[in-house]
């Protein structure tokens, strides 16, 4: 547990935050929504919304209106002698300065922004609960979702999402998801010069960024606000998902065998650090009294190996693979993709559209009970 000597200013806002409501609810009521709480839950979405668009639409007015109106008066441009270059460069280094307090500005809104959606919806839902034995650790979690910090706990029990890849492969997939929003405003304002030329105004082209910007902020808001539910959801459902496993396979030896490949299979169809799979993993390792290795092997025929085990322990294996999948309460097309391969090789036995049905289901707090009482 992290200590909060240990917290920097902003989570200790952010837990302050928090844990300035206390919840009530606990195992199913956290994980199965009521009528009034989706209501509530949608007003908090509507509300986040808007103030994430408005703050992205205000920071590309407020950097080009005073730019083009008042340029040469706020922002002259300098000439600048670099080493190694025998011209000097023109550069506007009050406008360079200028774009930087807006940046630092919109980013601290934001963060405001996602730490009080984070603690609106984990209130909402009746979350956290002081009585949970792991409260202080939902808490972290939550506050790493509004400040947006990646969690790799993963690794500290041997789990690797990009196993396979090489380092390149992986800055380079990191790299793509951090360059969205830049290049989609380049790409419209190529696009908007290439089809009206120089019959456009400069400023038209650079406020032409103006829905880009709010339409990203309205993402990383949705997908702050997305992380939040699933979080708050997700403990009681893996603490009754793995009792029901160890319930049933507590004494075999073959299913505890194959439980660190399962839950790395499942890390590899993500290809990403997810805080709910590592809830999951050591949830089960330690259910099952399975030592924490932090450079396990791996067998990398395992998926071959599932439909070979006996009957029981396959569907078992199936059955933690998909749970792990759809437990951050959403499938992307690489887990779509994952899941087709595991159909093909006869190890998932759950069609598209249950899986789908399901996740949905787990995502808008129906809970899943279908897929919890499936024998098959």
């Amino acid at each position: 547990m992290e200590s909060a000597t240990k917290r920097s200013r902003l989570e200790k806002y952010a837990h302050k935050k928090l844990t300035s409501q206390l919840g009530t609810q606990a195992g199913e009521d956290l994980y199965q929504l009521s009528p009034a709480e989706i209501a509530q839950l949608n007003k908090i979405r509507i509300r986040t919304y808007l103030k994430a668009g408005i703050a992205g639409a205000l920071g590309i007015i407020l950097l080009y209106i005073p730019y083009h109106l008042w340029k040469d008066i706020l922002f002259p441009a300098s000439l600048i002698q670099l080493p190694f270059i025998d011209n000097q460069i023109e550069v506007e280094v009050e406008f360079l300065i200028y774009s930087i307090v807006l940046v630092i500005a919109e980013i601290a809104y934001l963060t405001a922004v996602n730490v009080n959606v984070v603690s609106q919806i984990a209130h909402a839902c009746g979350c956290p609960n002081p009585s949970d034995v792991h409260y202080e650790s939902n808490v972290n979690a939550l506050i790493a979702v509004g400040l947006e910090k990646k969690q790799k706990e993963l690794k500290s029990i041997g789990i690797n999402p990009f196993d396979g890849l090489s380092a390149v492969m992986v800055f380079v997939y990191q790299i793509v998801l951090k360059l969205k929003a830049a290049l989609s405003g380049f790409l419209l304002k190529v696009l908007i010069t290439k089809i009206v030329g120089r019959y456009v105004l400069r400023m038209f082209v650079d406020l032409a960024g103006i829905p880009i910007y709010a339409f990203w902020n309205i993402w990383g808001a949705r997908t702050i606000m997305n992380e939040t539910r699933v979080r708050v959801m997700a403990p009681p459902l893996i603490k009754k998902f793995t009792q029901q496993l160890f319930d049933d396979f507590k004494d075999n030896i073959e299913f505890k065998s194959a439980i660190y490949n399962t839950l790395q299979a499942i890390s590899t169809s993500k290809r990403s650090f997810h805080y709910n799979h590592f809830l999951l993993a050591t949830s089960v390792l330690n259910q099952f009294n399975i030592p924490v290795d932090s450079t396990p092997e791996f067998e990398e025929d395992f998926l071959m190996k599932i439909p070979k085990f006996d009957e029981a322990i396959e569907k078992a294996v199936a059955k933690l693979l998909l749970f792990g999948i759809m437990i951050d309460g959403r499938l992307s097309l690489r887990e779509k993709r994952a899941l087709q391969n595991l159909r093909e090789l006869g190890v998932m036995p759950y069609s598209k559209e249950e899986v789908k049905r399901w996740t949905k289901d787990y995502f808008e707090g129906r809970g899943l009970e279908e897929f919890l009482h499936l024998k098959k």
